[in-house]
């Protein structure tokens, strides 16, 4: 009993985990996506599953420990392959990939031509040491001078909607 109960303990501290870091590490070199098969919340399903049948099995029949055992792990496994497929078609194939403007969203970028209310100015930034220029506007249509310092709240059409960094710091 002790065992199926630290075992749900466990899926369960795990689960919290994947909740608080997310389903996408640090992937290997070369990998383009996280593994479906060997990730936090596969192995918190599988804890919490079979800690759960288990202890059930335990405390509400008379079976043997071997077919509770055996019972537990097919239930588990089941579960567990459920979830994967589910991790796999449907959140895995986004992963990895370039989404354009949510990758940058909240970038901060330098003005480099000054935007205007009626007219587009340009806005400059660097990541993993390469520089990205984009055309911007302010989303609320206000003049901003060059060499002030904006955030990226979207990419539209190829244009950088921004916000002044000085009125995204006040919110924070």
């Amino acid at each position: 009993m002790i065992f199926f109960l630290a075992t749900f303990v466990a899926g369960l501290g795990l689960a919290v985990y994947s909740m608080l870091h997310g389903v996408e590490r640090p992937k290997a070199p070369g990998r383009q996506r996280p593994s479906a098969v060997f990730n936090a919340p596969a192995g918190s399903t599988f804890g919490v599953m079979l800690g759960a049948i288990g202890y059930l099995l335990v405390t509400r029949t008379g079976l043997g420990l071997v077919t509770i055992l055996i019972i537990g792990l097919a239930v588990a496994s089941a579960v567990t392959a459920g979830v994967i497929a589910l991790i796999s078609l449907w959140a895995l194939p986004y992963s990895g990939t370039n989404t354009g403007g949510d990758t940058i969203q909240g970038q901060l970028a330098l003005v480099t031509s000054p935007i205007s209310a009626s007219s587009r100015g340009e806005i400059a930034f660097d990541t993993d040491g390469v520089r990205h220029t984009f055309a911007a506007q302010s989303i609320h249509g206000s003049e901003i001078p060059r060499d002030t310092e904006v955030v990226i709240d979207t990419i539209e059409d190829g244009v950088a909607k921004v916000e002044l960094w000085s009125t995204v710091e006040q919110r924070l």
